[in-house]
């Protein structure tokens, strides 16, 4: 610790209690907790704590609070997620917008100036008010570093690997009985990158995850600190594939687990909690006061005695969506592509109660749609939605599948494709008329799912063809892609979602008439995650996937 920093710490420790005892500043909050630790796994998702060998997770679980709905910030980065589990606000409060982000090199500044340029972190606070406490800070991923000023925090390590961070934290704890640590372990996102979410290998690497947090639990017991102990793990995001970074549930989801003395046993926590609720939980269960600027409220339902708040609202995902067969994989959503083939869809209920109602017009299900009673053929290309219901209300968001049926009889159908290496590194598309196709074919949708590309990374795609429209009108394209992509309709940009960044969708729209009009798509991957979907809507014809009957190959 810096010792400057110590001696204005004090300054405005006694000059806080000077103004409590003149009557002057707000009332010190109880102390529920002498030490709190936050464990935060990098790239966990609530998935991967359902489904991997995690025996201490579970255990937590059963004897304290827990949430498998708690839900980061946008963008679902570390960086910008991160930020908001130290500094109990969002990015635009605290300003850390991506990975890269460094103090004094920002798009915007902090709302308001804790030290040295960063917003008030919990380790700036918790030193302000109680400058002799012990405060740690041990983590992974290098980047963790850059978010937060130093000089507030007395043990503060960058650990080389997870085992060497689990190791640094449990000797840590045992030697100084910190009143605050935060552990960081960032080998569940790397595993996410390298081989997907959802794979054995990922929750291989959360089984890990779960037998470090059991070394850290143990190290409290040993230290004789368990019972004035609460523990906290949470993630900064989830993931899609192979990546991270977009707009969908799955990345933006994170468990919250509260454990430790005085926490409510096997409670399931039925009430909307925010990733910068975490900090805010921190400060209140060790007594400190939570700044005006934090916007973080305390998830006080966690603790025994504190009562339920009332909810005029239900929580939308505290009930899990219906599931439509066939699943997708990755970043495409259920339903599919079926060539010159019907489809048999089913729809499965991952809950223990309601019952699963469906459409097949696009429209929201009701409880007047039809009761889902067995398997339903699809003949023709449409949207399905289905939802939970329980006690006649409707209980989860709906799910949603996409079915494209291409009937080839009246022609070849599709698009063709060119694919292109690029140099390492890419972080937009490049200028195509200076590169020679490594591989070029004819595919049915704008889609790299089943293209045989000659890498999975620093490449790029073309397709091409016409697009049938039968309607004069207004119509919208989008594309949601990891990396950037873009549209043209007869040559003219439509759509620019160019860039290096997770899956997030991008829109415009043209006028157009009867006929064929040229249509291109361009598309590159850096590494990591990928996936393209190309998506449109017209008089008459609702958001979903480009028709493959309206394509045809030039």
């Amino acid at each position: 610790m810096d010792k400057p920093i110590k001696v204005a710490a004090l300054v405005v420790a006694f000059t806080a209690a000077a103004m409590a005892g003149m009557g002057l500043a707000s009332s010190v909050a109880a102390q529920t907790a002498r030490h709190v630790i936050v464990i935060g796994v990098d790239g966990l998702s609530p998935d991967g704590v359902l489904h991997a060998d995690t025996p201490t997770l579970d255990d937590m679980m059963a004897n304290g609070s827990w949430s498998l709905h708690a839900r980061g910030v946008m963008p679902t980065t570390s960086g910008a997620n991160w930020a908001s589990i130290l500094n109990g606000a969002g990015p635009e409060q605290h300003g850390v917008t991506s990975n890269d982000w460094q103090v004094g090199e920002f798009n915007f500044p902090t709302s308001v100036t804790g030290s040295g340029g960063f917003f008030p972190s919990i380790f700036q606070i918790l030193t302000d008010q109680h400058p002799e406490w012990e405060v740690g800070s041990i983590y992974h991923w290098e980047g963790f570093g850059n978010l937060y000023d130093h000089r507030f925090v007395d043990y503060d390590v960058h650990g080389e690997n997870e085992d060497q961070t689990t190791a640094l934290a449990t000797a840590y704890i045992r030697a100084s009985r910190p009143n605050f640590l935060f552990v960081h372990l960032d080998h569940v996102d790397h595993a996410g990158h390298q081989y997907g979410h959802g794979t054995p290998q990922y929750y291989e690497a959360v089984a890990r995850a779960d037998a470090m947090i059991a070394q850290i639990r143990q190290a409290t017991i040993e230290a004789g600190i368990a019972d004035d102990t609460v523990i906290l793990v949470t993630s900064d995001h989830g993931g899609v594939g192979k990546g991270h970074g977009g707009e969908t549930l799955a990345e933006l989801e994170i468990p919250w687990i509260a454990y430790g003395g005085g926490v409510n046993r096997g409670a399931e926590l039925d009430l909307p909690i925010n990733t910068f609720d975490t900090p805010a939980t921190a400060a209140w269960l060790l007594g400190a006061d939570i700044p005006y600027a934090w916007l973080g409220r305390p998830v006080r339902p966690a603790m025994a005695g504190e009562p339920a708040p009332v909810q005029a609202y239900r929580t939308s995902s505290f009930h899990a969506s219906p599931l439509i067969e066939p699943l997708g994989q990755g970043n495409a959503p259920s339903g599919g592509l079926f060539v010159g083939r019907t489809a048999q869809m089913t729809i499965r209920n991952p809950n223990p109660v309601g019952e699963v109602r469906y459409t097949l017009d696009n429209s929201i299900p009701t409880t007047a749609s039809p009761l889902y009673a067995g398997p339903v053929q699809i003949t023709r290309s449409t949207i399905v939605r289905a939802g939970l219901f329980v006690d006649g209300l409707a209980a989860s968001v709906p799910a949603t599948a996409y079915f494209r049926i291409l009937d080839e009889s009246a022609g070849p159908r599709g698009v063709t494709y060119s694919a292109y290496l690029l140099p390492e590194g890419p972080v937009r598309l490049p200028d195509f008329s200076r590169l020679q196709p490594a591989a070029t074919g004819r595919t049915h949708e704008v889609s790299i799912d089943g293209l045989s590309l000659p890498r999975e990374d620093a490449v790029a795609v073309v397709f091409e063809g016409d697009i049938t429209i039968a309607t004069a009108g207004s119509y919208g394209f989008s594309l949601a892609s990891d990396d950037g992509s873009k549209l043209y309709i007869d040559g003219k940009t439509v759509v620019d979602n160019d860039g290096d960044h997770g899956v997030i969708t991008a829109a415009g729209s043209i006028d157009l008439q009867p006929g064929k009009h040229a249509i291109r798509v361009e598309y590159f991957n850096g590494g990591g995650g990928s996936w393209l979907g190309a998506y449109f809507e017209g008089p008459g014809i609702p958001r979903q996937f480009i028709d493959p009957n309206l394509l045809t190959p030039r």
